[in-house]
């Protein structure tokens, strides 16, 4: 996005390195793409608004003309004061700084080390959201505000259906919230837990899904680099969105980079435990019973994480691809194709991937069907391979056989596997009850992570206010969110003029 036009000069005789320096700084030129973002945005509201507001006047033009009421007559004077009044109000809505007391929140969906997700309605247009609520002196202090920016950066980028919509970001004086669109079909792992292995056609169309939405994510420059099922939502009519940003920035947390490379390190004289594939399968299922949040856990994330990036060394797109081969294993499979009965195990495993990616075998009869075509493990191996050989682009994956029938151009219009069975738009029963003591005990790893959050002390140097620059999204009163007072009804078709990118 060009700022200056060309041939033009900035500043008379160029810069100085430092003033150089400053300008390639990545957070000068993030404040610079927000600074863009709101002007686009500010003026895209501005038009849309006086565009509705021109809109009305016309209707109410028509209406009054229609029942031959006179500008002069009393009945005319009494609805035109009306007219103004309603007017107003959208003015005031607009003017008026989002919070949180403007959301109903309905029930908490979702809970992780740094914050909560509830299911809520804006109360003044209706809008039903996931809220994530995040503390910023946790934030802070964990060193992840710069994950929550990429992650509010990413939603706002783009209108893509294949990744989870931002409605508006705001925040107060110790919280910081994304308002996203509510997928009420939860998680994929949700989808998984109860189905168990899946038939190589549903594993085609879902695994062809996340494909795609990976691919919008990479359009947009950014590499997830931790991609699992839990990253994987399920709309009202069965498809896929792609959600949780926070790592899809430019280098991963030196501290985490390093505590991947100490469990690596730990494991590097280890034997590898030899297990037959129905071993494999019914001991993850037993951790699976065991512990429902595996994946939230130190252990879970690694099962599907590149070599690459677990060294911390140099990576490309491709590490995105390692981790849809090791979903689409876990498809075909029932387990993904590292894990181990122990974390020791696990890590073991992924330090010998070459050695330990071998094909499932089944004998018994009952369970010869499990067995993988070679089309289907050709395709694994064209993703959990060495980073030279992997597939990196789209392109070929829907080239290789195993993709033969899927309708790229049109996926989202085939209808899928599993639709959930909703009641309503604010259906929960896709998640976790919060109010349950028995869904609450699949978080205790979960709270034990918030108690060791805790304890971490505070920094010493405090955060500035401009930390949060260009965070808030969204206004009230009519516009891109909302409907009933002027704002459009017309579903996104994401070829409006908020996509910026």
């Amino acid at each position: 996005m060009d700022t200056v036009k060309a041939g033009t000069t900035i500043k008379q005789g160029g810069f100085q390195l430092w003033e150089r320096e400053l300008l390639e700084s990545p957070e000068v030129k993030r404040k610079a793409t927000v600074a863009q973002l709101y002007f686009f945005d500010y003026y895209f509201q501005a038009l849309g608004y006086i565009a509705s507001r021109k809109e009305r006047r016309a209707r109410f033009d028509a209406d009054t003309e229609e029942r031959n009421l006179s500008v002069t007559s009393p009945q005319y004077a009494r609805e035109f004061k009306s007219y103004c009044g309603r007017e107003r109000v959208i003015l005031r809505r607009r003017r008026t700084k989002l919070r949180v007391e403007q959301f109903h929140i309905i029930a908490q969906v979702g809970q992780g080390g740094y914050g909560e997700v509830f299911l809520a309605r804006k109360l003044e247009t209706g809008e039903v959201c996931a809220l994530k609520k995040m503390r910023k002196k946790t934030l802070f202090k964990m060193d992840e505000i710069r994950h929550v920016l990429v992650e509010r950066d990413i939603l706002t980028a783009t209108k893509t259906p294949w990744l989870v919509r931002l409605l508006y970001a705001f925040q107060d004086a110790e919280h910081v919230y994304l308002a996203m669109e509510y997928v009420p079909g939860g998680d994929f792992r949700t989808l998984l837990n109860n189905s168990g292995v899946l038939k190589e056609e549903h594993a085609r169309f879902y695994i062809g899904e996340m494909f795609a939405a990976v691919n919008e994510l990479h359009r947009l420059g950014y590499i997830h680099r931790d991609l699992k099922p839990e990253n994987f939502l399920v709309d009202g009519t069965g498809h896929v969105k792609l959600t949780d940003f926070g790592l899809a920035t430019g280098a991963l947390n030196p501290k985490l980079i390093e505590s991947l490379k100490i469990k690596l390190d730990k494991v590097k004289d280890n034997e590898i435990v030899q297990r037959s594939t129905l071993e494999r399968r019914s001991l993850y299922r037993s951790i699976r019973n065991v512990d429902p949040r595996y994946a939230d856990s130190v252990v879970g994330s690694p099962d599907y994480m590149a070599p690459e990036v677990l060294r911390g060394k140099p990576y490309s797109y491709s590490v995105d691809y390692w981790s849809l081969g090791c979903i689409l294993f876990e498809f075909l499979a029932g387990f993904p194709p590292f894990s181990g009965g122990t974390p020791d195990e696990t890590w073991t495993n992924l330090k010998n991937w070459t050695k330990v990616l071998k094909r499932p075998e089944y004998d018994r009869p009952e369970d010869l069907i499990f067995n993988l075509t070679d089309i289907a493990w050709d395709a694994i191996t064209r993703l959990i391979a060495h980073a030279s050989v992997r597939y990196v682009a789209l392109n070929q994956v829907m080239g290789h056989p195993f993709f033969k029938g899927v309708h790229w151009d049109d996926m989202r219009n085939t209808r899928a596997p599993f639709v959930p069975a909703l009641d309503s738009e604010i259906d929960t029963g896709y998640y976790d009850d919060f109010t349950s003591p028995e869904d609450m005990a699949k978080y205790a790893e979960v709270k034990e992570k918030q108690k060791n959050v805790s304890k971490v002390k505070e920094k010493e140097v405090q955060f500035g206010r401009g930390v949060w620059v260009g965070f808030t999204f969204g206004k009230n009163g009519p516009g891109v969110n909302m409907k009933g007072l002027g704002g459009s009804d017309t579903p996104d078709d994401g070829s409006t003029l908020t996509t910026i990118f």
